[in-house]
């Protein structure tokens, strides 16, 4: 087995973990917050802050290295291609984008006990958009015994909702409707939980927002009018960061390893 030279960027505790996982397969391992002197073989962005990562240090990465991250942008691809830098994106290898959404709904239901002010046992709950973390956070508050409703905009995707049991609406239900909600989960990276949309919410209502940066919520109108709303990014690392490490480290046994 070939052994290579790792640099770990960031400081999350999910990227601690896969530095240690390396080390004790007998890899070099350096670990910074901004790109060293010397070769590294592959670069491993932290998850959450992959594009802050890649910009900031992009003009040291050298030909024929591999980058780790997560969503790079377009222009970040073709950065890397133009110069022979090798790109791979975690959550487009088959499975880890499932596996890591669980750990996600994981980590938002744990931010909904800290944060909200009611059991999520019978309470009722608004996940919006049904993409690989909508189904997996409806799934999870549903063996919770919440009351679940999925707002989508695709057809398809509502009517995939309802197969499993939850009520389902499009962006277009009445804004009347959203008084009912004691927690509010959005996983969709527009501006969909809008100043008129969230005028019609209940005062203690509780907002996960687990969307790309800066998601999809009104953060001004919500701390304007006292409704708490908590932007929740990388919480895999946060509340399952070892797991959460083993995931990415099959990934670079696969791609770069050769296991």
């Amino acid at each position: 087995m070939a052994f290579y030279h790792f640099l770990v960027l960031g400081e999350e505790k999910r990227q601690y973990y896969l530095a240690q996982m390396l080390k004790k397969e007998g890899h070099e391992v350096m670990e910074a917050m901004s790109y060293q002197p010397g070769y590294h073989d592959a670069i491993l962005l932290p998850v959450p802050q992959t594009a802050m990562f890649f910009e900031e240090n992009k003009e040291k990465f050298q030909k024929g290295q591999v980058v780790y991250g997560c969503k790079f942008s377009e222009t970040a691809i073709d950065y890397a291609k133009e110069r022979g830098i090798r790109i791979v994106d975690y959550y487009k290898e088959d499975g880890v984008a499932e596996r890591n959404a669980l750990a996600t709904a994981e980590g938002a239901v744990s931010e909904a006990l800290i944060h909200g002010c009611v059991s999520i046992q019978g309470s009722e709950c608004l996940v919006t958009g049904y993409g690989t973390c909508g189904a997996a956070l409806a799934a999870k508050l549903s063996q919770w015994r919440a009351s679940v409703t999925v707002m989508e905009r695709k057809e398809k995707k509502r009517e995939r909702a309802k197969s499993y049991g939850y009520q389902a609406c499009s962006f277009d239900a009445p804004k009347d409707t959203m008084s009912k909600y004691d927690f509010i989960f959005n996983t969709v990276p527009a501006p969909v939980l809008t100043k008129e949309r969230l005028q019609g919410v209940k005062p203690e209502v509780c907002i996960i927002d687990i969307a790309s940066r800066p998601g999809g919520t009104d953060f001004s109108y919500c701390q304007e009018s006292s409704i708490f709303a908590e932007l929740c990014l990388g919480l895999p690392g946060i509340y399952a960061p070892k797991s959460s490490a083993g995931i990415l480290m099959e990934v670079i046994k696969k791609t770069i390893l050769g296991d």
